[in-house]
């Protein structure tokens, strides 16, 4: 078994799951567990959300919604991105909602429909420019969509671009426009179950967005701006190694690939297994940093395709000693030191979402319960 392993901490997305409830006082919860559950393990990340009574979970693709369903799924799952022809069969078979945004896929759907009616949502392009119908033709839209008798239109639904952008003005001008939308439908005696916009960021940054539903996605993993210790998210992901070498590495000798680092001073190098072959991304060479005996160290030379260096310089280490590259760790004194997704995206320039969701299905996961927040 491989020494470097994700511990996913259930307790913290229990957690996590409860202080979105909070946040959006009693609205109806859909948990986005697409992308594996952006890193974290789709099928054990829905059961607890499913045990959790989640209304609603997730994904991008059809065939998460199948993997969720046979893997014992009894929960509504939303398709977040618009069907494919490929997809009707699944879409029916498996009891999955989608979106629907050109009456073309609608009718595609209501025509293979029979027994089950499948629930759909009508998505709004309100300035995403990504999927959705346009808030101008929205009406019409769903006008025609009145045609496929064999489809429940459960919910309305759009998707904010600048939602994590604090009092962003853009974010207030796509809310306008989806409730010029509610009231355009309204008029005409259109009206929907479920009405949702907000994502992470629009739940902590925008109360205007939560509408009936609301989606959180990376808040449920522990990452989000909470103002105050009543929301503060714990974050569910942590990557634990092991120093698996030790060698001495003399002044003016260089590590790793390419020579991108030279050794000041004599210093003790340990090798870690992890790479960017596991996800931990080759960017991060010469940026980041790991925790060792809960005292930081840097991370030198080229991050290799399935190790890393750490100069550890004169510190007592021994092969063995458990290293984290994301996560919490204590000193001799009881200390906590953390490394978050936040920080590692900092030194990545990139964001927390592909920190967790980069790393591999070849770093394996651990599902435990109070063990990483005591």
């Amino acid at each position: 078994m491989r020494s470097t392993n994700v511990l996913i901490d259930l307790s913290a997305l229990e957690w996590n799951l409860g202080v979105v409830r909070r946040r959006t006082d009693g609205r109806k919860v859909l948990g986005m567990v697409k992308a594996n559950a952006y890193g974290h393990g789709i099928v054990q990340v829905s059961k607890v959300l499913q045990s959790n009574q989640i209304d609603m979970l997730g994904v991008a693709f059809v065939d998460e919604g199948v993997l969720l369903r046979e893997a014992g799924i009894q929960i509504p799952i939303m398709v977040l991105t618009p069907p494919e022809r490929s997809d009707v069969a699944d879409i029916l078979r498996f009891d999955l909602t989608t979106v629907v945004s050109n009456i073309q896929e609608a009718e595609v759907l209501n025509a293979a429909a029979s027994a089950r009616r499948p629930r759909v949502h009508v998505y709004i392009d309100t300035g995403m420019r990504r999927d959705g119908v346009r808030a101008e033709h929205a009406v019409a839209f769903v006008e025609a969509l009145g045609y496929c008798t064999n489809l429940d239109v459960e919910g309305i639904c759009t998707h904010l671009a600048t939602s994590e952008e604090p009092d962003s003005a853009f974010v207030r001008e796509q809310l306008s426009t989806f409730a010029a939308v509610l009231r355009q439908l309204s008029a005409r005696g259109h009206t929907f179950a479920i009405v949702h916009a907000a994502n992470t960021g629009g739940i902590w940054q925008s109360a205007q967005s939560m509408f009936t539903m609301v989606r959180p996605g990376l808040s449920l993993y522990g990452y989000a701006p909470p103002h105050d210790d009543i929301f503060t998210l714990r974050p569910v992901m942590s990557i634990v190694s092991k120093v698996l070498s030790l060698r001495t590495v003399h002044a003016g000798e260089t590590v790793s690939y390419g020579r991108r680092w030279m050794a000041s001073q004599d210093t003790t190098i340990a090798t870690i297994p992890l790479g960017y072959g596991d996800g931990y991304l080759r960017a991060l060479t010469g940026k980041a940093s790991c925790l060792i005996h809960g005292k930081t160290f840097p991370i030198v030379g080229t991050i290799c395709m399935d190790e890393c260096m750490v100069d550890v310089g004169d510190y007592s280490v021994e092969v063995g000693d458990d290293v984290v590259m994301l996560g919490r760790q204590s000193n001799a004194e009881g200390h906590v030191q953390s490394i978050d997704a936040l920080d590692i995206a900092n030194w990545a320039n990139t964001i927390p979402y592909e920190i967790t969701t980069a790393i591999s299905a070849r770093v394996p996961r651990i599902y435990v319960k109070d063990v990483i927040h005591v």
